[in-house]
């Protein structure tokens, strides 16, 4: 008689977990026979573990079960609250500890917008008190405060005295930086725009970074009292390096002026990137410097206009166009070209030459640029007689024996509109700085270039 084998003993059997090293085990399937007595068949077929996984997911289902029921046995009594723990502030670490680069970015910020936004609405302020002042002077046909008897830094506003904002105090008193970029037009002078002119006007920090503005704008900050520089540079300069070059001229003259009169500092930056090779690219942008000296000449002629001192410092190419925006300036012709407005003498403008990149007899009486001696108060000639591009300048005209101002030094000028000689300062460089055409060496050696151009800041507001 067959042996029978109770149910329960199975289904445990069957429970055991399958070896551990089999990640996909296999297990018998039987097929067991009730109680009844019927006999066990072993069909000795091979199943996978997800069907026998199904009792561990019933013991899984009952402890829920349980779980629930005692949750629900526990309702409705109330959660515990420490207040004691609630009721205590929350410890921050000290600032060191949290304070970031990001946050300290931000506060600058935040205080930098909040003292833009106090210095606008002081101007706002004094504006309509000046209207409510006239305004009342005319209503009562009283006269106004003399300007004598107000109190340096403060500004009338009816019958008291207020105090002007402090940036416009610091403005008044500091130097201005301003940037005109012509790379955006023409270089050719037969096209040059010379009616109207498409600047590129800028304002610029003590970092040489650039804020927009406009011609209007530079015209009204002409100030007779505070000399106003025009530096261009010279060749091979892209725009980052003509600011960067500009700035550095700036600091050499704040550092070597012998009086604390502010100034404006002008950058005229010209298109003057590298683009060929040595001669070929100095014949193009000798080219050029027509153009910009007709382009210098028409705002030369605002400045006069205004009876705003002025001062001119050009290196290399940058003299050349100084010296032929005075010509133009004068009713010369370059390039065959000539401003449309009247010409103008006895301009009396200061002009300083670093190794210029002109013909020695450029200045004479016959000469391309001789109206230019016209317009000059003074003139101080920075020169070297070992310059190794300068010695080649007969190269860039094709004619041999053809030499360089910034090479040969002084020969002989022009003499000024009155008729009387032109006074020139001149040094020969090349002990310091030998052979080479930098413009840096003028100012680091013992050249004294700073202090030579600074010169022009106190000599522009005196007239001969």
């Amino acid at each position: 008689m067959p042996r029978t084998i109770h149910t329960t003993r199975l289904i445990v059997r069957m429970m055991q977990p399958p070896h551990s090293l089999a990640p996909k085990s296999l297990m018998s399937l039987f097929i067991i026979s009730r109680s009844s007595g019927f006999p066990i068949r072993h069909l000795n077929r091979r199943v996978s573990l997800r069907r026998t996984i199904t009792p561990w997911v019933l013991c899984a289902a009952a402890s829920c079960c349980l779980a629930i029921q005692a949750g629900i046995a526990s309702a409705g009594h109330p959660i515990p609250f420490d207040s004691a723990v609630f009721s205590q502030p929350l410890s921050l670490s000290s600032a060191n500890d949290w304070t970031t680069t990001e946050t300290n970015a931000a506060k600058e910020f935040a205080e930098r917008d909040r003292a833009e936004a106090a210095e606008i609405q002081a101007g706002n302020e004094l504006l309509a008190d000046e209207s409510l002042t006239s305004a009342y002077s005319v209503s009562n046909h009283s006269p106004s405060i003399s300007p004598a008897s107000i109190t340096p830094g403060r500004v009338s506003s009816g019958s008291f005295l207020i105090p002007s904002p402090s940036s416009l105090q610091r403005d008044l008193a500091s130097d201005r930086y301003w940037l005109i970029s012509t790379r955006h037009i023409t270089s050719t002078a037969c096209r040059a725009n010379l009616q109207n002119p498409r600047f590129h006007i800028s304002r610029l920090n003590r970092c040489g970074q650039k804020t927009p503005s406009s011609l209007d704008e530079y015209i009204a900050t002409f100030d007779p009292s505070r000399p106003r520089v025009i530096y261009v540079h010279g060749n091979r300069r892209s725009a980052p390096l003509a600011i960067q070059r500009g700035m550095e001229v700036a600091r050499q003259l704040e550092r070597n002026r012998c009086e604390p009169t502010p100034m404006d500092f002008v950058i005229w930056s010209w298109q003057s990137d590298r683009e060929t090779f040595a001669i070929t690219d100095a014949r193009i942008k000798a080219e050029r410097t027509d153009a910009q000296g007709l382009y210098l000449a028409w705002l030369l002629h605002r400045h006069v206009e205004a009876a705003q001192p002025t001062a001119l410092i050009g290196f290399s190419f940058g003299g050349r166009i100084v010296t032929g925006s005075l010509h133009a300036l004068a009713g010369g012709s370059i390039g065959r070209r000539r401003l449309s407005e009247p010409p103008v003498m006895a301009a009396n403008l200061d002009v300083g030459l670093l190794a210029p990149a002109i013909q020695s007899d450029w200045l004479m009486p016959h000469g391309y640029h001789r109206l230019a001696t016209q317009n000059m108060n003074r003139l101080v000639l920075l020169y070297n007689q070992r310059d190794a591009i300068l010695k080649n300048y007969w190269l860039l005209t094709r004619i041999r024996g053809t030499r360089a101002l910034g090479y040969t030094g002084p020969t002989r000028f022009a003499p000024r509109y009155d008729g009387s000689p032109l006074p020139v300062r001149s040094r020969d460089c090349s002990p310091t700085v030998g052979k080479a055409h930098s413009e840096e060496e003028y100012y680091k050696r013992s050249c004294y270039a700073g202090r030579e151009m600074a010169s022009l800041l106190s000599s522009s507001l005196q007239i001969d």
